[in-house]
């Protein structure tokens, strides 16, 4: 849990005039298009977590590719632990797919779960933030209602078809194993059907009656021992598009296929073949703010995509690619309803150019200041000294540590160099005696440092 002096502490980072400005401009116009210059990416993290509070709207970030969305996705995730303190949502990232039509191959089963969950918490609003790159950003899509039909809950008490059970499952991904032990796996004896959904920690089993379901439990994979009685679970899909014989039969009506009435590699692209996708991902929440993160990086990386997409004309595949795909300049068009924030590290001094092209509505611009974190690879002297600095000239710093031990020793040094501080722990925690006399003997804090597990090597911050 996160210490109130932590949290407090970032939070007055909200009343930066600049992000004030940002704001204030969304609640005055829910369609504002503005840019913000001057954050790092660990700036942009923070920032983006904290308009998500100011706004209380859904976000959807665009970054350059997958790796970028990984790593602002991460410390999104952290300051999202640090600021919020109720059981809302969390932040997502929807990677793009790892292949393209041509290649003639069907995603990576991890890209294609983590995408259909993705897909289904946002048209479900069951997410706060979401980070995407462009490739998946200018993917087309079906509408919101269609994912949310992807995932099932079953309550127990309630009656359903086994067959068409199995059968859902078999469409978004699942697959029959015996025993299930993995994530997306199902079996079935007799009147007992054991499921591991996407993103849960423990396979269910569910206890059919019929076609009643009469309990559900979690159970231990290792033991098979029932752990949990609960009264309902959610089977999330694993596939964004469902799966079925009917579909396959169409395409290889389109298309020449080996099988006829299977699945093949890449079909996942050919589908808007017999049907259409005439949608977006922004779509699929309602208002959201469509953040997009340096967006000339943006724009570069929707070139290149295309170009990719058009090579090997002479072995096209079967569905063109703006079935699958739209164009840089459509997706401008498609967003031209929503809210738009420009995120930029060093700010453009000619006028901004909104990802909207909507020259009646010129984008206000804003700008603060932030900079790297430093690296001093190991020098603690070093990293004292510059904490020393910054907190004489009047700034608050903050050391992240990975584990307790760390904690400790970085404890011990700043008593050794004399530098007054606070410990981020929680005031409940009884179990940091030691921790918690240093915090005493220390005295008014004039640096303040914490523990976040998933924070990494120490790095002060202005």
């Amino acid at each position: 849990m996160t210490h109130p002096a932590i949290r407090d502490l970032f939070q007055s980072l909200g009343r930066d005039p600049a992000f004030q400005e940002v704001v204030s401009r969304l609640m005055r116009d829910p369609h504002a298009r503005q840019s913000l210059a001057g954050l790092t990416t660990t700036a942009k993290a923070l920032y983006i977590v904290l308009l998500w509070q100011a706004t209380e709207r859904n976000v959807i970030v665009v970054v350059d590719g997958n790796k970028q969305a990984e790593t602002l996705g991460e410390l999104v995730d952290t300051f999202f632990g640090l600021l919020v303190t109720s059981d809302l949502p969390a932040p997502q990232t929807i990677p793009a797919m790892d292949v393209l039509p041509a290649q003639r191959m069907s995603p990576h089963s991890e890209i294609s779960a983590e995408r259909a969950v993705g897909l289904w918490r946002l048209a479900a609003r069951k997410t706060s933030i979401t980070i995407t790159p462009v490739a998946s950003a200018l993917l087309r899509t079906e509408a919101a209602e269609f994912y949310r039909q992807l995932a099932l809950t079953l309550r127990v008490g309630e009656e359903i078809p086994l067959e068409d059970l199995l059968a859902h499952l078999r469409s978004i991904g699942y697959e029959q194993r015996d025993p299930v032990e993995m994530v997306g796996e199902y079996s079935l004896r007799g009147g007992i059907l054991d499921i591991f959904p996407a993103e849960a920690s423990k396979p269910i089993r569910i206890e059919l009656f019929g076609d009643l379901i009469e309990s559900i439990r979690r159970f231990d994979v290792e033991t098979q021992r029932s752990v949990l009685k609960v009264s309902e679970a959610t089977l999330l899909p694993l596939a964004e598009y469902p799966k079925s014989r009917e579909l396959f039969l169409e395409l290889a009506d389109q298309m020449d296929v080996a099988s006829p009435g299977d699945p093949f590699p890449g079909w996942e692209f050919a589908v808007p073949l017999v049907r259409p996708r005439k949608y977006s991902l922004f779509s699929l929440t309602e208002n959201p703010v469509v953040i997009v993160d340096e967006p000339e990086q943006a724009a570069g990386a929707s070139e290149r995509l295309w170009k990719r997409l058009e090579e090997h004309p002479d072995r096209p595949f079967p569905c063109p690619p703006d079935a699958n795909f739209y164009a840089w300049p459509e997706l401008q068009q498609n967003l031209a309803s929503q809210a738009e924030l420009v995120l930029r590290e060093l700010e453009v001094l000619a006028s901004p150019q909104s990802l909207i092209p909507n020259p009646g509505v010129p984008a206000a611009s804003a700008g603060t200041t932030s900079r790297p974190s430093m690296a001093f690879h190991g020098n603690i002297q070093a990293a004292i000294a510059e904490a020393r600095n910054l907190v004489e000239r009047g700034y608050r710093v903050v050391f992240f540590a990975r584990s307790s031990g760390e904690l400790e020793r970085l404890a011990d040094i700043f008593q050794e160099y004399a530098v007054p501080f606070q410990l981020g722990l929680d005031p409940a925690d009884a179990t940091r005696p030691y921790l918690a006399e240093r915090s005493y003997v220390a005295g008014t804090a004039a640096s303040t440092w914490s523990k976040q597990a998933s924070a990494s090597s120490p790095c002060p911050s202005a």
